[in-house]
């Protein structure tokens, strides 16, 4: 780390590398992604990782792995069958790329590329991904900075700013290089995120646990909360949505996401103005939404989601359907114990078990013959 002129000398880089690692090798987690450098094990695990917490994104990792154990595996996967195995874990955009870009390794003869510049031609592969998989899978000797890494050096240095652009992005990026221990990259950046993890937090910091507390100049002027400064964040947008839970023969009702996940099913919804009465809308609405009329709806209460800056407030009510208006209206019909298999998200997961807590009973099915060959599950 650079300092400036007059300043009292600290410990030497080297020394402060040498003590991060042996902190590291005696505390560091044993997460399923560091049990090996399998180059598609490390790129699956990178992209997983991205916007989700490591708690989260490790038991789906694995079984995403389970499911996907070679780039070869999920090229040959259909998109659907990917984004079923995704649900829940968020931003689909991830899974997609991930899907393009397997194809195109595969078609090319399954060998993950090396460099950061061949893995940034991959779709969905930006800056910090591609160094991620050559570094960690191939000890390419450069620099990892996530948002932890980003914390640790903007207090090991007192850079000013957040640390994440502009001119204290830069300097973070510099000293990112500047301390790279390039004998044993892999390890030093998977040592620095582990750090910002587990001891270098954003409140509270564990300072008198740190192995760079020597050298931390944050530290030395008793500021190290203050850094990094914290990030404007985007305005929320607020949302309001109605939805109907419905069941044909124990099949639940669903239809094709049109409001936040292309791609996924969720049962049938439309957008209401803030101040609009949701049962009368959405009344209005069902034959166009699911090609039957609503008998009854009945309020089951309102649960809230989150997609990035958007908040919805989803209104759900039971529905019990009458005859039909528009059998052309394209709708899913599926079992609940075969939702597993099916491409969806977490809003649909909570307007279902609001659903199943409600105590709202499922219209009773109308009496018929027994079919005489197998009943199709989807309309």
């Amino acid at each position: 780390m650079r300092r400036s002129q007059g300043e009292r000398p600290g410990p030497h880089p080297a020394a402060l590398r040498a003590a991060l690692l042996r902190w590291f090798r005696k505390h560091r987690r044993d997460l399923p992604f560091r049990r090996t450098r399998d180059p598609w094990a490390v790129w699956l695990s990178e992209t997983v990782l991205q916007q989700t917490t490591v708690a989260a994104g490790a038991p789906r990792f694995e079984r995403l792995l389970a499911r996907f154990p070679t780039v070869e595996a999920l090229a040959s996967a259909d998109e659907r069958e990917l984004l079923a195995a995704w649900s829940g874990l968020g931003y689909y955009a991830r899974a997609r790329n991930l899907h393009r870009a397997a194809r195109l390794v595969a078609e090319r003869g399954g060998l993950v590329p090396r460099t950061v510049d061949e893995l940034r031609a991959l779709p969905g592969v930006g800056p910090y991904t591609a160094a991620a998989v050559a570094s960690l899978a191939f000890g390419v000797p450069i620099p990892l900075v996530d948002g932890n890494v980003s914390r640790v050096l903007s207090r090991l240095g007192a850079i000013p700013g957040d640390g994440r652009s502009g001119r204290s992005g830069a300097a973070v990026a510099e000293a990112a290089a500047d301390f790279l221990d390039r004998r044993r990259p892999a390890e030093h950046n998977e040592a620095l995120m582990e750090l910002g993890a587990l001891v270098c937090l954003p409140r509270a910091p564990r300072c008198p646990d740190c192995p760079l507390r020597a050298g931390c100049r944050a530290l030395a002027l008793g500021r190290p909360e203050e850094l990094p400064a914290p990030r404007a964040r985007k305005p929320a947008v607020r949302l309001r949505l109605a939805a109907g839970v419905a069941r044909r023969d124990d099949r639940l009702v669903l239809v094709a996401d049109g409001h936040l996940v292309r791609g996924h099913l969720v049962v049938p919804m439309l957008e209401l103005p803030s101040e609009a009465d949701a049962a009368r809308l959405l009344r209005t609405a069902w034959p166009g939404l699911a090609g039957r009329r609503a008998r009854r709806l009945a309020p089951l209460g309102r649960v809230r989601h989150s997609v990035l800056e958007r908040l919805y407030a989803v209104d759900v009510f039971d529905v019990e359907e009458a005859g039909p208006t528009d059998e052309s209206v394209p709708v899913r019909l599926v079992l609940p114990r075969d939702l597993e298999s099916e491409p969806r998200g977490g809003l649909l997961g909570k307007v279902l078990a609001l659903s199943a807590s409600s105590g709202v009973p499922a219209p009773p099915a109308r009496a018929r013959p027994a079919p005489s060959r197998p009943r199709r599950t989807g309309g």
